[in-house]
């Protein structure tokens, strides 16, 4: 976005090949239904509900402040709390992930309205410790973020499939904003790459009195 554009501007020294630890908040989501649509669609026709869908989420995230660190095939990944340092990273992301879902129901509509095919998206939120930093070679680097926080919010995100659910956040994106949402569990789960189950949270909405 342009905030964080001219943040990056104004700091140059922050953003040189290497990395620093931090604590920000990271959210991974994905399209449901993305295979069935594209088995219906032309290619041309793909690529533009694609382009359609990653515009509204993206003004989404940028709206709360976060940085869309990258596309990934039909899933996006997007960080809060860097390169500009928000101390409410966690309440940001929230917001960004229930303005994703309000805005795929505008979109639902309208491809209901023209006969097109829909889809359904998941959303999974992490907030912990984390390396952010220009990572890669001379030739390409990515600023990106990294870090078993980062894997964890990923792997939340695929809970959404066995759980029926739209939106999880983990216990430690939940302690910072248990007293502004409406939400559900704690759920348990197992993910890959941790030997103990995790806690996740539903949310639903924001409490009358939230943001």
């Amino acid at each position: 976005s342009l905030e964080v554009a001219a943040h990056i501007m104004q700091n140059p020294e922050g953003y040189i090949l290497g990395g620093m630890g931090v604590v920000a908040t990271v959210l991974f989501s994905d399209i449901r239904g993305f295979t069935a649509m594209a088995e219906r669609l032309r290619p041309r026709q793909v690529v533009e509900r694609l382009n359609e869908y990653f515009q509204a989420m993206t003004e989404a995230v940028f709206a709360h402040g976060g940085t869309v660190d990258k596309y990934m095939g039909d899933a996006i990944m997007a960080v809060f709390g860097v390169p500009v340092p928000h101390k409410d990273h966690p309440h940001r992301a929230v917001g960004a992930a229930l303005d994703m879902q309000a805005a795929l129901l505008g979109l639902q509509a309208r491809w209901r309205a023209q006969g097109l095919p829909l889809i359904d998206i998941g959303v999974g939120i992490n907030t912990g410790d984390m390396v952010v930093g220009n990572i890669g070679s001379e030739h390409r680097l990515d600023f990106t973020v990294i870090g078993d926080s980062v894997n964890l919010a990923s792997r939340v995100e695929g809970l959404n499939k066995d759980f029926g659910t739209r939106i999880l956040i983990t216990e430690h994106t939940y302690e910072f904003v248990k007293e502004e949402v409406v939400a559900r569990g704690p759920l348990s789960a197992t993910v890959k790459g941790k030997t103990e189950p995790v806690a996740v949270y539903e949310v639903l909405s924001w409490r009358q009195n939230g943001p």
